[in-house]
């Protein structure tokens, strides 16, 4: 016998020491029920519910099905598994029971089609099972004439009721069957989408608002017109003293204002948002500054990562993070900014980090990673043509300037000195103005380019999400193939077969550091369980516990407790929520073994679902229910329990059912134990 002693621990809840490190709800229709919903639809949903796993939600809608006309021997079949599903024989109310006895007159009115005769062959193995002395052989010859579609129903729905020699019949064929599903439809390559995040929606950073003032617009508005007045008055002058050389100066200086104040404006555009740039994208040492905020944090935690995974391995990684760390520095501002308010987590936006981490270093390797130089460079030939015009319009402006001094001292001084005056208001206006009209239309475009990028990305990536997400259907048969071949491997340790076996139950709840998701409308699924299996035999109970690494389909550890029945002295059960429970066993002579099982996910409800419902769903996936009884019934009674219970009873017959019930005398020395159930009321 393994160590009594030893304690095992496990909690369903958010806030509960397993510690949940994601949570995921996938919005979906497939388990909605609309208001005046036909009963058509009803069993359809409720048949999704039962191959999905969630048997109650699926015997509740069938039998609504049922009680507004809709019957067939199909929806009858299932029924019947939905109120058999994870569930003993023991654990159906008298009611239930009676239900289940009018079956066999039902057959009488349905046409003869498979499905009847699956619901005849159910209805067999019941009269099997309730039968004390009942030949289990024309439960195996009815199973045996069935299709393999109704007959693997039956073989899964009815895990917890098909024990002794009708189990051991078709054993073979469900380990078989577990092989085949365990790892089928690239399980390994696709179960990590389920727990992936939904992926948050593409953003991009709004273009900066124009810092244009309408004391701009003034201030260049008066001085083009004081500069018009001023070179008018001058030409004037000039036109009036009738002399060749000063009116050709005169033209030749308008001329050549114009080139140089149109090339000038169009370099000096160029060279500022250039250096804007430079100074945006400029390569960072290190890590650059330290980031306290923990979004903050984590999103540059992401580029770091995904930068260290997609640069090159050769000798040019150094100089590629290096060159591409400022550009990695200005989209991590960028998706703090732009996402920090939404309360988003960070791994909803991991998918946004990646594509352009990706996307940058793509760039720098086909050095178009300064590609924005390119675009505002400016030309020789437009520099050499705008120093080439200024120089002239300085020339013939001077010229001009001492012509109109020398006929006119006074008048002309002040015009020279208010057209230079207003020159220069109006081109620092006039340049401020429509550079920043300039910028909003550039950014606008870049603005829409980047978000139709980002929006083509999240596009690719959600539709891979989705095509490679399995369904609620697949991940249930991966988790009860990866059940049944825990359970062969247990019963290969203990070398008994299912004929020694009284009964059995499965617990499951999540592991540490796990992640979990779900469906809307069905209850939480995890990537890592612990897994605790009981089986009951004629010796006691034998416990093993295992960590299911659902995602990779792996087992890891192995843990195993034994006790006899007379181990367990007394009990005593405190139920006061139906939300979650802690379960203590002590044994004699050991220390107690604590199972926590707190399902404080309940209350994590979305807007339509009831909290209550949730709790229930995911204390049934669990096999909480079945777990409980079986423990509860052990330890206040013993081996009584079995003695009243008229459907293990029935298994025990002759020979073994002696020695099952055979008293064993306590050890001398042993110590009195008890089992404390309790409810966390913080559910």
């Amino acid at each position: 016998m393994s160590n009594p002693h030893q304690t095992t621990h496990a909690t369903v809840g958010a806030g509960s020491h397993v510690g949940i490190v994601a949570t995921e709800v996938h919005d979906s229709a497939v388990y909605q029920v609309l208001p005046g919903a036909s009963p058509a639809e009803k069993y359809s949903v409720g048949l999704r519910y039962l191959h999905d796993g969630i048997p109650n939600r699926a015997r509740e809608l069938i039998e609504e099905a049922r009680g507004e006309g809709f019957t067939s021997g199909e929806v009858h079949f299932h029924w019947a598994l939905a109120m058999l599903s994870k569930r003993s024989y023991r654990d159906l109310s008298t009611d239930e029971r009676h239900q289940l006895s009018g079956l066999p007159a039902i057959c009488e009115t349905l046409p003869n089609d498979a499905w009847t005769q699956a619901l005849r062959a159910l209805c067999t193995l019941l009269d099997c099972l309730a039968t004390h002395d009942s030949n289990p052989q024309p439960g195996i010859d009815a199973l045996a004439e069935l299709d393999p579609p109704q007959r693997e129903q039956i073989l899964r729905h009815l895990d917890l009721v098909l024990i002794g020699g009708l189990r051991d019949s078709y054993w073979a064929d469900i380990r078989k069957n577990a092989d085949v599903i365990q790892l089928s439809n690239d399980r390994t390559k696709r179960v990590w989408a389920y727990f992936h995040p939904v992926p948050a929606r593409p953003r991009a950073r709004l273009p900066e608002p124009s810092t244009t003032t309408p004391r701009d617009r003034a201030k260049a508005t008066l001085g083009t017109l004081a500069f018009l007045a001023a070179t008018v008055y001058l030409g004037r002058i000039v036109v009036l003293d009738a002399h060749v050389l000063p009116i050709l100066a005169y033209l030749t200086a308008a001329v050549t204002a114009v080139i140089a104040v149109r090339d000038g404006y169009e370099w000096r555009y160029r060279s500022a948002r250039a250096a804007a740039k430079d100074r945006l994208y400029r390569p960072r040492s290190g890590r650059g500054a330290r980031l306290d905020e923990g979004f903050a944090r984590s999103v540059d935690h992401a580029f770091t990562h995904y930068a260290e995974r997609y640069a090159p391995r050769d000798d040019t990684r150094h100089e590629c993070l290096r060159a591409t760390s400022g550009f990695r520095a200005a989209l991590r501002n960028e998706i703090v900014e732009i996402y920090r308010e939404s309360r988003i987590p960070v791994g909803r936006i991991r998918w946004l980090i990646r594509y352009e981490t990706s996307s940058v270093l793509r760039r720098w390797k086909a050095g178009e990673l300064f590609q924005y130089r390119m675009q505002y460079r400016v030309t020789p030939t437009k520099k050499l043509r705008c120093v080439t015009a200024a120089i002239l319009l300085f020339t013939a402006t001077g010229y001009v300037i001492t012509t109109t001094t020398a006929i006119s001292p006074v008048l002309s001084s002040a015009a020279t000195v208010v057209a230079a005056a207003g020159a220069i208001a109006a081109g620092a206006g006039w340049s401020q103005i429509l550079g920043e009209r300039r910028r909003l239309v550039e950014d606008r475009e870049d603005y829409e380019h980047v978000l139709a990028a980002r929006e083509a990305a999240y596009t690719r990536w959600k539709h891979r999400l989705d095509s490679t997400r399995p369904t609620e259907t697949e991940m249930e048969q991966w988790l009860n193939a990866d059940k049944v071949k825990f359970l062969d491997k247990a019963l290969k340790h203990y070398r008994v077969a299912w004929r020694d076996i009284l009964t059995h139950a499965f617990l499951q709840t999540p592991a540490a550091s796990c992640k979990r998701a779900r469906v809307n409308g069905a209850p939480w699924r995890y990537s890592k369980y612990d897994i605790r299996l009981f089986l009951i035999t004629r010796d006691g109970v034998r416990e093993l516990s295992t960590e299911l690494d659902f995602e990779n389909a792996y087992l890891r550890g192995e843990a195993r407790n034994n006790f006899r029945f007379d181990a367990v002295s007394s009990v005593h059960v405190s139920t006061t929520s139906e939300l979650s429970y802690s379960m203590e066993l002590v044994l004699m002579n050991g220390e107690p073994q604590n199972i926590d099982i707190t399902d404080h996910e309940s209350s994590a409800a979305t807007s339509g679902e009831s909290p209550l419902a949730l709790a229930r769903m995911s204390l049934e996936a669990a096999g909480f229910t079945n777990t409980l009884h079986i423990l509860e019934g052990i330890a206040a009674e013993g081996k009584n329990w079995i003695r009243r219970d008229p459907y293990i009873n029935a298994t025990a017959v002759g020979s073994l059912s002696a020695e099952i019930f055979a008293e064993t005398p306590p050890s001398p020395d042993a110590a009195q134990g008890h089992i404390n159930i309790t409810t966390d009321p913080s559910a």
